[in-house]
């Protein structure tokens, strides 16, 4: 096995676009087999996950959690790549179905725990309690597609476009050598919940022991991040991009396992905890007269955006209790002597 590591990310992201997924890049399927959990709330397959993902370290295998990011306090997936198994959450809003059912993707059937005849007698509340949480999920959605509208790009010189360009010749001539093999994918590693705007930056810490920190206040960070991330590919390094959750066609941050480096884009919202071993200033390229021309606008657009980000997650913290009580119709009804049955012998098949 190789070191041992622990990593979190996010497979989808309270987006402006709505829910924005990146499940289909989990697991790679002409290698991987993925058990895709089927069941509604409260059956249990969070905890399952827990229960395998613990297990699985325990034993010494490196392990990659999937949190949620309507409860980062819940998983949506757990994979364990030395022994090429995963399991993830297949339910709304991220269904997953297996492109070849049975030898690359099979289904756990969770819901087939839950006391069928109880939850009927359920019905009335259940469905007042789905129908108010997802009104909260599309409040949440609005509230920030207007956050993105406050984020418009800033028109910069040509010469400070080129020194950036400079700069990331820099860092791939002193970081990106050699040539290695690894499976690149998207993942998010920061997002819009329901505690407010969160980033798992322990992940970063525990794959890279080089963390570049690029200024990126001016958005010059991206053209760094992209020339690294396919100088990185092109030699067979596998490649984090971690996409923006408020634009997810961007890339945010890069991790290079294979090479124990990463590049991070400064937030004033998520400040990176720990001590980088390069910084950036790239907000100090453009001359002064452009960043006096701009500065001002930025930060104007920034205290508004924060508000109405803030008011994003409320909702979405509204539709974290509702949830809650929606998964309280149904817990009492399911067999969790069954689940636990199911969820040990996972753990002895593994």
């Amino acid at each position: 096995m190789d070191k041992q590591s622990i990593s979190e990310y996010f497979l989808g992201a309270n987006s402006p676009e709505g829910f924005y997924s990146l499940y289909g890049e989990f697991t790679d399927p002409s290698t991987d087999h993925l058990y895709i959990l089927k069941g509604g709330p409260g059956c249990g397959k969070s905890t399952f996950m827990k229960r395998v993902g613990r297990a699985a370290s325990e034993a010494g295998y490196s392990v990659e959690y999937i949190r949620c990011s309507g409860d980062p306090d819940s998983l949506d997936g757990v994979y364990i790549p030395s022994l090429r198994k995963a399991y993830v959450d297949g339910t709304s809003p991220h269904v997953i179905e297996p492109l070849f059912a049975g030898s690359q993707a099979s289904y756990v059937n969770m819901g087939a725990f839950y006391d069928l005849v109880e939850l009927d007698r359920r019905r009335e509340e259940i469905e007042a309690l789905t129908r108010g949480y997802k009104a909260c999920y599309r409040r949440a959605f609005r509230l920030l597609s207007a956050a993105a509208s406050l984020s418009g790009p800033v028109k910069l010189p040509e010469d400070a476009l080129l020194t950036a360009a400079k700069r990331a010749r820099g860092i791939i001539r002193r970081e990106i050598k050699g040539h290695g093999e690894g499976r690149s994918v998207s993942r998010f590693l920061s997002a819009y919940t329901c505690k407010g705007q969160m980033a798992l930056w322990d992940t970063v810490a525990e794959l890279a022991d080089k963390v570049y920190l690029l200024d990126n206040e001016l958005g010059l960070a991206g053209i760094i991040m992209e020339a690294a991330a396919s100088e990185a590919e092109s030699r067979g390094w596998g490649v984090v991009r971690c996409r923006s959750p408020l634009f997810p066609e961007r890339t945010e941050h890069i991790i290079v396992p294979g090479l124990g480096l990463a590049l991070v884009s400064r937030s004033a919202a998520l400040p990176y905890p720990y001590e980088p071993q390069h910084r950036l200033r790239l907000d100090t390229i453009p001359d002064k007269d452009t960043i006096a021309a701009v500065k001002p606008e930025l930060r104007r657009r920034a205290k508004l955006r924060e508000g109405v980000i803030s008011e994003a997650t409320g909702s979405l913290a509204e539709a974290k209790e509702l949830h809650d009580r929606l998964e309280a119709q149904y817990i009492p009804t399911v067999d969790f002597d069954g689940i636990d049955r199911l969820t040990q012998r996972h753990i002895e098949a593994l």
